[in-house]
């Protein structure tokens, strides 16, 4: 039979949580003791005025009545040094203020009980001087010695250590001294005195459990502080983890999985078997699927963390959307559906925001109508609205049911209804466009008819106004189209032994001549053994912990007339974000076939 440490050693198993509560516990009794003592400092003048009036008033009054004022005035002397010694120390306590309070709290507690008999006793010193006094002055002098009992319970009493050596060195010699002061009515004046003495422990007591009370509960605010503030660094520490694995399980995922989409599009360019193409279809659909949770995946992360930082700059919307129409066009068709982009005739739609978060809401937007549409198709537009541009993007699927309409952008959500089932999809668009709006503050919506359609849009602050012109037509090229339409050579920096292959051979289908080099040292030299390439595609990050970015520079200081751009999987890269500060291209991991295509067909037009 196993032995479990607790029950072997049960002690030293629960050792260190007792430990640290048991040393909580000290430190908030040595803390509230210290207040305590604080609130006796404080109240400058509660004990050092009484002690220069009631006396002087007291040796007044004694003396007119034709006694001795000799001692009285001793009386009042002592007191009056009383006092000042009363305000030293206090200063002296003031001055311990930032020594810690296990140093400070019991030697001050021994100070102020030493303070407090001193107090006490010098109090019913007039007992002994004033006993052939009057009776009624007797009386007055008993009534003073109580008031200042009440008066010092008030504030000492809730702390004991102090208070009680007080009220035995007041209230003691006043109970003993009751039948010698008033020999003649002593009986009534001792029942008197007892029950005083009975209701000051009464309300001793009560103030006493009053402050337990009051520290209980400060002792539990504080725990439960603690435990909010060990769970909130328990939920940032799960948070944190949760995004670095969603970024590196994107990131390493991201390098097969760009290998099979540029493996399957030339798969689909070179089959020539009419059975295949429905097969090769529908894993480029898998593939691509994949592609659009990775990157879900990673953008939820990047805005969770809190790390992203908005770049605000004038975007055309007419650069996205034909962005739009490059990458979903294909899927659109292949899936029977028609996608329209529309843009204003008159007007140059140029809304003033972070390109990357919006290019990541409208495709997530068309992703996820042309997910969930099976016939028909999809419009992706915009219009003006008050000083904004309004973004919409409607589609003719089955629509939101109403009983999901609350919760339609909560991560992983993916409805109640049996056909939001049946559809590949993985509930992340939605919760990243609501997150980016939220971001850069731009306004979000939908109207949804269960059974006719769904409309999404974002409104946008308008930036400058421009008038359209030379605008190029929206729409990308189907893959016949381009077979062998590309002319030119073509540099390859890529060290993945599955991504490099399936890049060389889907750009040799275009028509290229393509180099490969793994390592920084075969780019340079196949630039400088030549000819000088047209193009240059390099990975970021090379074997051996290589820059791409400052082996791109390199490359084209040494080919001036080649364009570049560096490919990556890699999204928060200091290097990529200089990179793209300072013009250059970069391209995403997985890699569009029909983006690579355009920019290469730009590329190679304007050379030639």
């Amino acid at each position: 039979m196993p032995i479990t440490p607790d029950s072997r050693y049960p002690d030293a198993w629960n050792a260190e949580p007792a430990a640290n509560a048991q040393t909580s516990n000290a430190a908030l009794d040595l803390a509230v003791r210290r207040r305590l003592l604080q609130s006796f400092a404080s109240r400058s003048g509660a004990s050092e005025i009484p002690a220069l009036v009631i006396p002087g008033v007291l040796t007044w009054l004694h003396a007119r009545s034709g006694a001795p004022s000799g001692p009285m005035l001793w009386w009042w002397g002592a007191f009056l040094a009383f006092a000042s010694l009363l305000w030293t120390m206090q200063w002296r306590f003031r001055r311990d203020a930032t020594r810690p309070d296990v140093e400070v709290v019991p030697r001050w507690e021994r100070t102020f009980q030493v303070l407090a008999v001193a107090d006490g006793v010098l109090w019913v010193v007039p007992i002994a001087l004033t006993q052939g006094a009057a009776q009624d002055f007797r009386l007055l002098v008993y009534l003073v010695m109580c008031a200042v009992i009440a008066s010092g319970t008030t504030f000492l009493a809730p702390q004991p250590r102090v208070f009680f050596p007080f009220f035995v060195a007041t209230y003691g010699p006043i109970l003993a001294a009751v039948t010698w002061y008033f020999p003649e009515r002593w009986q009534a004046m001792l029942a008197l005195v007892v029950l005083f003495g009975g209701v000051i422990l009464r309300h001793a007591w009560g103030s006493r459990r009053f402050v337990v009370q009051q520290v209980e509960m400060e002792r539990q605010r504080l725990q439960l502080a603690e435990r909010y503030r060990a769970a909130k660094e328990e939920a940032e520490r799960a948070l944190e983890e949760k995004n670095r694995f969603y970024a590196t399980a994107s990131h390493d995922l991201r390098q097969p999985l760009h290998a099979l989409g540029l493996l399957m599009e030339t798969a689909i360019q070179r089959n020539t078997d009419a059975q295949l193409v429905p097969v090769l279809n529908g894993i480029q659909d898998c593939a691509r699927s994949l592609a659009f949770m990775f990157d879900a995946l990673l953008d939820l992360s990047r805005l969770e963390s809190g790390t992203y930082e908005v770049r605000r700059e004038p975007v055309p919307l007419a650069t996205v959307f034909g962005d739009v129409a490059t990458v979903f066009g294909p899927d659109a068709q292949q899936r029977g559906l028609r996608l329209r982009v529309s843009l204003p005739r008159r007007r140059m739609p140029i809304v003033h925001t972070d390109g990357t978060l919006l290019r990541q809401m409208v495709f997530n937007l068309v992703q996820n109508a042309l997910r969930y549409t099976c016939r028909g198709g999809v419009l992706v537009g915009v219009r003006s609205r008050g000083g904004q541009w309004r973004i919409e993007v409607r589609d003719t699927g089955p629509g939101v049911p109403l009983e999901d309409q609350h919760r339609l952008y909560t991560p992983f959500y993916r409805g109640t209804a049996r056909w939001t089932q049946e559809v590949a999809g993985h509930g992340l668009g939605l919760s990243v466009v609501a997150r980016s709006a939220r971001l850069i503050g731009a306004d979000h919506g939908f109207q949804s008819t269960e059974g006719g359609g769904s409309c999404f849009w974002v409104s946008l602050d308008a930036a400058l106004d421009h008038r359209l012109q030379d605008a190029e037509p929206l729409g990308g090229v189907s893959w016949q189209q381009r077979l062998d339409s590309l002319s030119g050579r073509c540099l390859l920096v890529e060290d993945d032994p599955q991504v490099a292959p399936a890049v060389a051979a889907l750009l040799r289908s275009w028509g290229l001549e393509v180099n490969v080099a793994v390592t920084a040292q075969q780019a340079l030299e196949i630039v400088d053994a030549g000819p000088a390439p047209g193009a240059i595609l390099c990975d970021q990050r090379l074997a051996g912990g290589q820059s791409g970015f400052a082996l791109l520079q390199e490359l084209l200081q040494r080919c001036p007339a080649a364009r570049g751009a560096l490919v990556s999987g890699e999204y928060r890269s200091a290097a990529l974000a200089q990179a793209e500060e300072e013009g250059y291209l970069v391209f995403r991991k997985p890699l569009a076939p029909a983006q690579l295509h355009a920019v290469l067909t730009r590329w190679f037009g304007a050379s030639a």
